[in-house]
């Protein structure tokens, strides 16, 4: 029995090394986003701002109501994209607060854009459509602050634009 024993010992030790293995080496290869340098981290915010400008420039580009809509989900699509790729990447130390900020307000805006293409497809909205000159969004807003306090800190990135 003690052979037995020393056989699944080494067995075990052997699983757990691969394990601490397959683990470091994930961490190494940018699985679970940690920390980046402040270049890096720039390069992050300032990737995910220009497609969230993007996005949001193609809305004002729609020439029928049901292509507005449309839009405004392909928007909200792109937001919710690009929120999960800015948790997913590695942050600059001092920077976490603000990344969790700028991924929640970035979920926010796609939740705030969804709903107003559901709104504008409602069919009891039909009738106010042709009244609409303008769309505003308090989310667009908040992106912007988080936007304005990370430039305080020193991350070069410009504000959403107005469409």
């Amino acid at each position: 029995m003690g052979k037995r024993w020393i056989r699944v010992t080494a067995i075990v030790a052997v699983g757990a090394a691969a394990a601490v293995v397959v683990a470091v080496v994930g961490i190494a290869l940018g699985g679970g986003g940690g920390s980046s340098s402040r270049e890096d981290y720039q390069a992050t915010v300032v990737s995910a701002r220009d497609r969230v400008d993007f996005a949001l420039a193609r809305i004002t580009k729609s020439k029928t109501f049901d292509e507005l809509s449309k839009r405004i989900d392909e928007a909200a699509e792109v937001l919710d994209d690009t929120a999960g790729d800015v948790d997913g990447a590695g942050v600059t130390d001092g920077f976490d607060d603000e990344n969790d900020k700028l991924v929640r307000t970035l979920h926010a805006f796609s939740d705030e854009l969804a709903g107003t293409a559901a709104t504008l497809r409602d069919p009891s909205f039909a009738d106010a459509l042709p009244l609409i000159r303008t769309l505003s969004f308090k989310q667009w807003i908040a992106v912007n602050r988080v936007l304005t306090d990370l430039r305080k800190k020193g991350i070069e990135v410009e504000p959403l634009a107005r469409h």
